[in-house]
């Protein structure tokens, strides 16, 4: 039952920037089965493969006849585990059960809002079923899953580090821009095996998977003498500031294509808030700069950065800004307080920018499932999840673009 949904919705955002990607037992398909009463009662409505039971549907529907309040829905599968003990979290609004192999450890079926439940499991090597059902009262949905393995905690005095937030992340490389691994939970404590060399970032053993956490979400201790494992520090000359025309991107994140076209120019880069760049180059009306990327020549919409010196920057594309390809006349309003602009359709791709709530936008296109629109924020293009904007008149005359 949800009645308040403006820190919570915040707060929902902020975890699914940080949230899950696969772990144990959500590296296989899962048969997703939808119904249209919250009782999981008669025959489903909808019937689909998806790739975990973690859903954020907003206000709006998951799909198909089913309706945005009062449905239910149950995911099962069925994955080769190793032995050893396991836990299971849940993140819900409203209810939810768990089971695994037809033994119920999660039971929560009333109306909540956020509320987290876990359970730790042993299981013997082979195939499990686990089942996940879910059900939808009102308002806000979503339900976000995860069902990791457990390590031994280190010895005393080994180095170790214990997780203070509620999920952390476990990335490939020291930066949050790497691919996840592994989500942990708060409470459990893993063998730290390595660091970067000013231990902001640390290297973890979650059951012979090696990946790296912020420092800052862990308690870590007796990590004085742990090698650096990440090439150790990399000294970088600070180049002098470009002479003539710059460009410092305003944006927090900022596609370099490789035509001054946010419809048909390829991504070749990314750069930055705050980062400098020589301008060589811009298009008739300036709507477009060039810019010199270590080396590499790309494009940027100039209204995300800010220039100086232009005077003298030659035309080296003879075009002006272009037009949306396909006028749709659609529109999206954002109804949560911050949302994510991405560079995909998928909460692990980058963030472009954000914007906030009663801002609108037009639509230009969404992916093949209308569960992501992509807008168009002053001639850059991104991606946000539908469920978090306002759109009129609908989605029907949209193209899909991704």
């Amino acid at each position: 039952m949800k009645r308040h949904f403006g820190l919570s919705g915040l707060l929902l955002l902020l975890w699914m920037m940080l949230a899950a990607s696969p772990a144990a037992a959500q590296d296989t398909l899962w048969t997703a089965e939808y119904f249209n009463n919250p009782y999981l009662t008669g025959a489903p409505v909808m019937i689909r493969s998806e790739a975990s039971p973690t859903n954020e549907w907003g206000y709006g529907s998951p799909g198909g006849a089913v309706p945005v309040d009062n449905f239910s829905a149950r995911w099962s599968t069925t994955t080769y585990l190793n032995a050893g003990n396991y836990q299971i979290s849940v993140r819900v609004d409203d209810g939810v059960r768990v089971y695994v192999d037809g033994v119920l450890y999660i039971n929560e079926w009333h109306p909540a809002t956020g509320r987290i439940y876990q359970a730790t499991i042993s299981l013997a090597a082979g195939n499990h079923t686990i089942v996940v059902e879910f059900y939808e009262a009102a308002e806000v949905a979503y339900l976000l899953y995860t069902f990791n393995p457990l390590t031994p905690g280190p010895g005393p005095g080994a180095p170790q580090a214990t997780v203070n937030a509620q999920f952390l992340n476990v990335r490939s490389l020291p930066n949050a821009s790497s691919a996840i691994v592994s989500v942990i939970n708060r409470g459990q404590t893993y063998p730290v095996i390595g660091r970067n060399f000013n231990s902001t970032w640390l290297q973890l053993n979650i059951s012979g998977i090696y990946g790296w956490v912020n420092a800052r979400y862990v308690n870590a201790s007796n990590i004085g003498g742990v090698p650096i494992t990440d090439g150790g520090p990399i000294v970088t000359p600070v180049p002098p500031p470009p002479v003539g025309a710059t460009a410092t991107v305003t944006a927090y994140l900022l596609n370099v294509r490789d035509a001054p076209n946010p419809y048909t120019g390829g991504v070749i880069t990314q750069i930055r808030r705050a980062e400098v760049y020589p301008v060589i180059g811009r298009n008739l009306d300036t709507s477009w700069v060039q810019i010199n990327v270590r080396g590499l020549t790309g494009w940027v919409r100039s209204t995300w950065v800010s220039l100086t010196n232009m005077a003298g920057v030659p035309v080296t594309s003879n075009t002006t800004n272009p037009s949306q390809p396909v006028p749709v006349n659609t529109f999206a309003t954002v109804r949560a307080y911050f949302l994510n602009v991405r560079t995909q359709p998928f909460y692990g791709s980058q963030v472009l920018t954000l914007v906030s709530q009663g801002q609108t936008y037009p639509v230009v296109g969404r992916n093949a499932s209308s569960t992501w629109v992509q807008i168009n924020i002053g001639g850059s293009l991104g991606w946000v999840r539908s469920s978090w904007v306002i759109i009129v008149p609908g989605l029907s005359n949209v193209p899909v673009t991704g």
